[in-house]
């Protein structure tokens, strides 16, 4: 049987665009900045999803954790000029999109509201969405529940209407927590392991495929 939703929420990095090579580029350029030597993408983004400031530490070594604002200056000033360099929607998310046309749908990032605006402004699916939310639009972020509840609150929707789509354990530990449903997408930028751990209602391959399971 499928479920009834009124509402979608996506994560954005992992889940609607492949943001990975361009998160990538901006960390090696603060590494170099530092005179450090640059990591390879897969060693930035083991970091990403709990927010900037995690990810820079997280690429910082324990003798420049101090920089770590600064460095994150550093890292925006740089994405901002760079951050659709090679940003792609992944596969048929236009076409997940259109099939739930009629439905409410958010972005809820823990990446700066700015920078999350402007990608999805750049990647032209910006008025698609009713609310987008970054790391600052609320005072917690994923996996705190209170950006999830915020949307609910705003667009008047009971959580079991609700659902939240997410490459990792912030984002479905974020939808249990307020108690909506969790999608996992197998083809993001987050570990795998730790999505799987997190236990989410259901994971697919291919973002089309929630039209299998909701309505």
């Amino acid at each position: 049987m499928r479920h009834q939703l009124d509402l979608i929420m996506f994560d954005l990095d992992g889940t609607l665009a492949d943001t990975g090579r361009d998160i990538a580029a901006a960390a090696n350029h603060v590494r170099g900045s530092l005179g450090l030597g640059s990591l390879t993408a897969a060693e930035v983004l083991r970091h990403l999803g709990l927010g900037l400031e995690f990810l820079i530490g997280g690429v910082l070594p324990p003798t420049h954790q101090h920089l770590v604002t600064q460095a994150s200056e550093t890292f925006l000033g740089y994405y901002a000029e760079h951050w659709l360099d090679t940003t792609v929607l992944y596969p048929h998310v236009i076409e997940a999109l259109d099939h739930y046309a009629g439905k409410k749908k958010a972005v809820i990032s823990n990446k700066p509201t700015h920078a999350t605006t402007a990608i999805l402004d750049g990647l032209g699916i910006r008025s698609r969405f009713d609310i987008v939310l970054g790391a600052n639009s609320t005072s917690r972020k994923k996996p705190h529940a209170e950006p999830l509840n915020h949307v609910l609150d705003r667009l008047n929707v009971a959580p079991r209407k609700a659902l939240i789509v997410g490459d990792d354990r912030p984002d479905i530990e974020a939808g249990k927590s307020a108690g909506v449903h969790t999608v996992g997408v197998s083809y993001g930028l987050g570990n795998q392991e730790n999505l799987i751990r997190a236990n989410p209602d259901l994971i697919i391959d291919d973002l089309l495929q929630l039209k299998n399971h909701f309505r």
